[in-house]
């Protein structure tokens, strides 16, 4: 078995690069993660990834996206997600419970498939920061509500939906985040709020 390092990078372009290749046989990440810059179309996603699995002699070699729906859709060139934002399934699940049901796992088995046929098997969901009101909207309809028991019931659900479809999921963001009022890839948040606040709240969901 490959020993691997803790930790996963990123790669610059839609193709590996000589000395991309040499830093993943030297250091042995234990992951790498796809961002749009990386995904142009099916053949080439799959050609990919496929090279990343054969330089590590693993068909199992962990390749991440963060492929939520909404405004976070990396596969943005092979499939339209935009009105299907975490917000709009936790209104659906308020609304009808049952049409939630056929319409979430629907949503995920679709994802699902197309990971799986690019050789994708993580995604990072689901979201699990709680809606504020006056928060940095970074996060806003990537959240499925601001009540921690139906954050904590859906994000459930998409965990295991996706399980049942042999993708692994990574929940996010860190409990609290979503009471910052800056964008945390630019800043780093600073959250005024005591711990029993943040039990009883934001690390319920």
């Amino acid at each position: 078995m490959i020993n691997r390092r803790s930790f996963i990078t990123g790669i610059k372009s839609t193709k590996l690069t000589s000395k991309e290749i040499i830093f993943l046989k030297k250091f042995k990440p234990w992951g790498i993660i796809l961002f749009s810059r990386n995904l142009k179309d099916f053949k080439q996603i799959k050609g990919l990834t496929s090279q990343i699995k054969n330089i590590f002699k693993d068909k199992h070699y962990p390749i991440i996206v963060d492929q939520e729906g909404g405004r976070v859709n990396r596969l943005n060139k092979l499939i339209s997600l935009d009105n299907f934002t975490s917000e709009y399934f936790g209104k659906l699940y308020l609304k009808d419970k049952k049409q939630f049901n056929i319409m979430y796992k629907f949503f995920i088995d679709k994802i699902s498939f197309l990971l799986n046929q690019l050789g994708i098997n993580i995604n990072t969901v689901p979201v699990l920061d709680l809606l504020y009101k006056g928060s940095s909207n970074i996060i806003g309809d990537r959240s499925f509500s601001r009540d921690p028991k139906i954050v904590s019931t859906l994000g459930d659900l998409c965990i295991k939906y996706f399980k049942k479809n042999s993708i692994g999921t990574v929940i996010k963001h860190i409990p609290g985040h979503g009471l910052a009022k800056v964008d945390s890839h630019l800043f780093t948040p600073t959250i005024n709020k005591s711990l029993n606040y943040l039990i009883n709240n934001d690390f319920r969901s």
